[in-house]
């Protein structure tokens, strides 16, 4: 019985019950390890090695998101926005996310699928 009222009270408050693997959520910026196509980390945002590797990224994966840390990515965060704008590619601004504590250098761009897609290799 307890459990069925957490879960009434937590509807009610707007949080929607409780979240699958919410670390890894946080840490993939709201979607799991298994959709991540590639995924850079705060420390490389402004690399324009990279940055051309997410617009291949983009290119190959067309039915994606970007998913865009606008505070992660500092200025940089307009080149992510305008590589996805130009590829007319699916992406989401993201800000005042819940950071994960597992970490130092988090993630602040994921290309992510809208299901598993189980890329074995995500960091460029």
């Amino acid at each position: 019985m307890d459990d069925v009222n957490s879960r009434l009270e937590q509807s009610q408050q707007g949080n929607g019950g409780p979240k699958i693997n919410p670390d890894e959520q946080r840490l993939y910026l709201g979607t799991f390890r298994e959709r991540v196509v590639v995924a850079v980390k705060e420390s490389q945002v402004y690399d324009q090695t990279v940055q051309s590797q997410v617009k291949a990224a983009l290119s190959a994966w067309p039915e994606t998101t970007l998913l865009i840390d606008q505070d992660l990515c500092g200025d940089s965060y307009t080149d992510y926005l305008t590589m996805a704008v130009t590829n007319n590619h699916a992406y989401t601004l993201l800000s005042n996310t819940e950071k994960t504590t597992q970490t130092t250098d988090p993630y602040a761009v994921v290309l992510a699928a809208k299901t598993a897609i189980n890329q074995e290799n995500i960091n460029l």
